[in-house]
């Protein structure tokens, strides 16, 4: 009967191990071409403007960059091609989707948010708010272990584009194909697609 018991305790030692292993697992984050919705932090949305026509935008993930004017203008310009990028690659999804060979592009707006106060960092407690830090341990998470006295020379960005998609069976000259339109993003982004969602119907 202790043998017994003895067995039983090593066993459930085990599967408590086993459960707190697998809590410990780090779950990969979703690809970039997700909807918004299921991503949370990044992805795209759609809303239905009429017959064949869209908004269709894409708010990319939160990336890290210098404070200086000229590192923000690199990575602002970076991420503006890429969320444009990923905008086209709904667009031509949905054309796909509904039936249509391609789509034209118009009134293309960007956002980018630029964020150097400390208390909107993710990586930073709500103890470490801008500007400096007293503390003479490495406060810092986020790549940044410099001297407790100085602040963190990092901010962080994020840029949505927005653009209006109006699908077309016969694509002409300047509008884009949508087959050759994914074949291209999938080429420069390997990775990053996502399922593709259903299509927001019209309203």
């Amino acid at each position: 009967m202790a043998a017994v018991a003895r067995r039983w305790r090593v066993l459930g030692g085990a599967m408590l191990v086993t459960v707190a292993l697998a809590a410990c697992q780090i779950v990969p984050p979703p690809p970039l071409m997700s909807p918004l919705q299921a991503a949370g932090a990044y992805g795209y949305s759609e809303a239905p403007l009429g017959p064949g026509r869209y908004d269709v935008t894409y708010v990319g993930p939160s990336r890290r960059s210098l404070r200086s004017p000229t590192a923000w203008r690199a990575t602002g310009a970076a991420e503006r091609t890429q969320a444009y990028d990923f905008a086209l690659w709904r667009a031509a999804q949905l054309a796909l989707t509904l039936g249509y060979k391609g789509f034209r592009v118009s009134n293309v707006r960007s956002n980018v948010n630029t964020v150097v106060d400390n208390y909107d960092d993710p990586f930073y407690g709500p103890a470490f708010g801008p500007g400096f830090y007293p503390g003479p341990w490495p406060y810092r998470y986020s790549g940044w272990w410099g001297p407790p006295w100085a602040p963190s020379p990092y901010a962080y960005q994020q840029t949505a584009v927005s653009l209006e998609a109006q699908l077309l069976h016969d694509p002409g000259p300047g509008d884009y194909n949508a087959a050759a339109t994914i074949a291209q993003l999938r080429r420069t982004y390997p990775g990053a697609e996502g399922a593709p969602a259903a299509a927001t119907p019209p309203g």
